[in-house]
């Protein structure tokens, strides 16, 4: 458990100084992929978690999917994807970071 934890940080960390290194070498403004960082962090959860857990964490971003469109349905009345695009991303970060923390603590849960 402690290797496998070990391993998932270095990833995390490793990514996160290849990402600073491509915006260095490029000079590309220093914007963080949020979709790249939400599929890793998902990836890992799900290493973690294994298949029946990690259900509930896409039943989750599922509804927040959908939710989000209703909100902009009901707000805007259209529903426009360079708007959902980003908000989208943003929120499966969000429930990803989420997921990776649980995931965490809770990395040999019983299939029941």
């Amino acid at each position: 458990m402690i290797r496998q934890l070990i391993m998932e940080f270095i990833i995390l960390i490793g990514y996160g100084l290849l990402e600073q290194l491509t915006i260095r070498l490029f000079k590309l403004p220093h914007k963080r992929a949020a979709w790249l960082w939400a599929v890793l962090l998902m990836i890992l959860s799900f290493w973690n978690l294994g298949f029946y857990w990690y259900c509930y964490v896409l039943i989750v971003w599922m509804i927040a999917g959908i939710a989000l469109i209703i909100l902009q349905l009901t707000a805007a009345h259209q529903f426009i994807y360079r708007q959902y695009w980003p908000a989208f991303w943003r929120v499966t970060l969000v429930i990803s970071i989420a997921a990776f923390l649980v995931s965490l603590t809770g990395s040999y849960l019983p299939v029941v």
